[in-house]
């Protein structure tokens, strides 16, 4: 019975072994993939450095975002106000 509780816990180290193997293969791919994401990100040799680059590309584009809906949010009002002049333009040449 002893002998046989030896291989059982060989097995699980193997098996153990072979899931982290699985795990940090499948982390390494999604890293890579986070590196062709980001400006920049082929030359971030540890994930630290990745990771806090990922943030402030992030921020970035939450603010390009955002000047970029103020920018639209400017113009569409302008643009509405002068659409409504030209039509009333082009409703008296009609007349």
């Amino acid at each position: 019975m002893g002998s046989k509780s030896a291989p059982a816990r060989g097995g699980r180290k193997r098996k153990m072994r072979l899931t982290m193997t699985r795990k940090r293969k499948a982390m390494e791919k999604k890293l890579k993939q986070l590196k062709r994401l980001i400006p920049g990100g082929d030359e971030v040799e540890n994930a630290e450095t990745l990771f806090q680059k990922t943030a402030n590309y992030i921020f970035l584009l939450e603010w390009r975002v955002s000047a970029l809906r103020t920018i639209s949010s400017l113009y569409g009002v302008l643009g509405s106000s002068n659409s409504e002049d030209s039509s009333a333009d082009h409703s008296k040449d009609l007349k």
